[in-house]
């Protein structure tokens, strides 16, 4: 049976299956309505479910087939306050689908599909792709296929490491005019610290392109009141996982030093394990490249262009432990991400048609990867050569 044929045949389904997602939008830890969907979609067509996954209630592996090759496929479902504005509702889709096709493809081998909950950060769940990564989930997996909905057509990917961190400091409630010598400031170190994480950037490589990124969340309840708690995140990213360690650390170390000078306590808290660099495998998204173009399709390969990483995703955590693929869908022109505009944009039945050639392509590129012994080998050779 011919690729697009089957597609067609599931085409209802796909894109109903969007459109409830779309509408549930649930965010990050919270995709109980999502997931549970997907879930009895999938246990429909034949896929042995275990959920929970790694300690993670949105979260599942689902599994066809015997045997090897085994092709992982990344499935995400999170939304944001302002709904599905960065379209996972059509990764979703786009992961089903992809199930789907080749399930129908191969005669031999096994699909594991991925639901991988709050990408965005959100909630306990946050980069759970990391914490699978971390727990050896893909151990088992020759490789994986990811998706993104975007602005262009796309394969390969680029990504920062980031962290992501919670500043708590404690200090001492008192009487701001009357009597602020008997407490002890938690704002004043709070701002202090971010002045003196900000002075950071001039002492950092150039070449690990540090980014830093810090809110204030709480800062006192009354401006007679010396403030006995402040909060804050802090975000720092680079462009190598390693460096970044370091750099945390000493940004650790500096906020604990003014919360001691001050007089103040602190607590820091990792909000989500820490995202990695992106190591793009660019034989699987060669072939991804070469399957779009059957298409008629002029796809971007992001890991031969000279455009520096701007975004950080936990998908980087699953390319350090499995050759892993990548390809952008494109369904809109100039759209930021995480926007109204965006939102609209991923609507599946706007979405629809450049969806179902995304499922097509990325279906005959892990057909043709699952049949050929060769390309497999050379995708592993690429894998093992670089370390990972």
């Amino acid at each position: 049976m011919r690729i697009d044929s089957i597609i067609s045949k599931y085409e209802d389904s796909i894109i109903s299956l969007s459109e409830k997602i779309y509408g549930f939008a649930e965010l990050g830890s919270t995709e109980y309505k999502s997931s549970a969907l997907i879930i009895n979609e999938l246990k429909k067509e034949g896929f042995t479910i275990t959920n929970p996954y790694i300690g993670m209630d949105t979260a599942f592996r689902a599994e066809y087939g015997v045997g090897s090759p085994v092709v992982g496929i990344l499935m995400e479902y999170d939304a944001l306050p302002n709904g599905h504005s960065c379209g996972h509702n059509l990764i979703s889709a786009w992961a089903y689908g992809t199930a789907m096709a080749v399930k129908n493809l191969i005669t031999a081998g096994k699909i594991v599909v991925f639901g991988t909950p709050s990408e965005e950060g959100i909630g306990p769940y946050a980069g759970s792709k990391a914490r699978m990564a971390a727990a050896g989930a893909f151990r088992d997996i020759d490789f994986v296929i990811g998706m993104h909905p975007d602005d262009i057509w796309a394969v390969g990917s680029k990504a920062l490491a980031d962290a992501e961190m919670e500043f708590t400091f404690h200090g001492k409630a008192a009487h701001m005019a009357a009597s602020p010598c008997y407490g002890i400031n938690a704002l004043d170190a709070l701002v202090t610290t971010y002045g003196a994480i900000n002075n950071l950037r001039d002492s950092a490589r150039g070449d690990k392109n540090i980014v830093i990124g810090m809110v204030i969340r709480e800062g006192g309840k009354a401006s007679n009141v010396v403030p006995d708690r402040a909060v804050m995140e802090v975000d720092v990213r680079s462009s190598s996982s390693s460096y970044l360690s370091g750099f945390v650390e000493k940004v650790k170390k500096l906020a604990h030093g003014i919360a001691e000078g001050y007089g103040a306590t602190l607590d820091i808290k990792d909000l989500m394990p820490v995202y990695t660099e992106y190591s793009a495998n660019r034989k699987v998204d060669t072939i991804l490249q070469e399957e779009m173009e059957r298409k008629g399709l002029t796809p971007v390969n992001m890991d031969e262009t000279e455009e520096p990483a701007s975004g950080s995703t936990d998908e980087a955590n699953v390319s350090l432990a499995v050759p892993t693929g990548h390809i952008d869908m494109k369904i809109g022109t100039g759209l930021p991400g995480h926007s109204d505009a965006f939102m609209e944009a991923a609507n599946p039945q706007r979405a629809r048609q450049n969806l179902m050639t995304a499922i097509s392509a990325s279906s005959s590129a892990i057909v043709r990867i699952m049949e050929n012994k060769q390309i497999l080998n050379s995708i592993k050779s690429e894998f093992d050569k670089h370390g990972k």
